[in-house]
């Protein structure tokens, strides 16, 4: 199993793992199509990757931007086919040793069955889940923010480490959908 990364939204690997976003994130966690382009064109830090097995057939999707001083996590999914069969699992051990840069990533407020285990899975992976309160910057112009967790990895984050986080790093990952003007509204609001 490898992750593969795509450089175009043509490439049929783009298409299926673009399927399989639009099927595993709620509207509000994801860009729209024409903003994803944007991101894959502009950004270098950004990285789209689509998870083969040892076949070449696709079972996931990892999307993540590469920064000076960690990694970030933005969407990972397994298609529902291949869940529960230790991918999962193995894909993320294997990139959090590649690098010794932190990593981070939000996982949703654990409001239904489903949330909590996949707080459990980053848990188990040793990834730990802040407490400070946290937003996810919206994915469409005029959409709202999203109140979220951040995990991370290897070090918990205080208030100020998240304050600076969203300073650092939001207007970079949203850059393309919002204002900067407007980010003072919201990314900066910890407990």
């Amino acid at each position: 199993m490898k992750r593969i990364k795509i450089d175009d939204t043509n490439d049929r690997l783009f298409v299926w793992a673009w399927n399989l976003y639009k099927k595993s994130f709620p509207p509000e966690e994801r860009r729209q199509l024409q903003v994803q382009r944007s991101a894959m064109a502009t950004a270098k830090q950004y990285i789209f990757e689509v998870i083969i097995d040892d076949n070449s057939a696709p079972i996931g999707l990892f999307l993540w931007w590469k920064f000076e001083d960690m990694r970030y996590i933005e969407h990972f999914a397994i298609a529902p086919e291949f869940r529960n069969q230790g991918y999962g699992k193995e894909i993320m051990a294997s990139f959090i040793t590649e690098s010794n840069s932190p990593v981070a990533l939000e996982v949703e407020i654990p409001s239904d069955e489903i949330k909590p285990r996949r707080i459990n899975f980053y848990k188990r992976l040793g990834f730990i889940i802040n407490k400070a309160e946290y937003f996810q910057p919206p994915y469409k112009v005029n959409g709202q923010p999203v109140k979220m967790l951040l995990a991370t990895y290897p070090r918990p984050y205080t208030a100020d480490d998240i304050n600076i986080f969203c300073k650092k790093y939001h207007h970079i990952i949203h850059r393309s959908v919002i204002d900067e003007r407007l980010y003072k509204r919201f990314s900066y609001r910890t407990q």
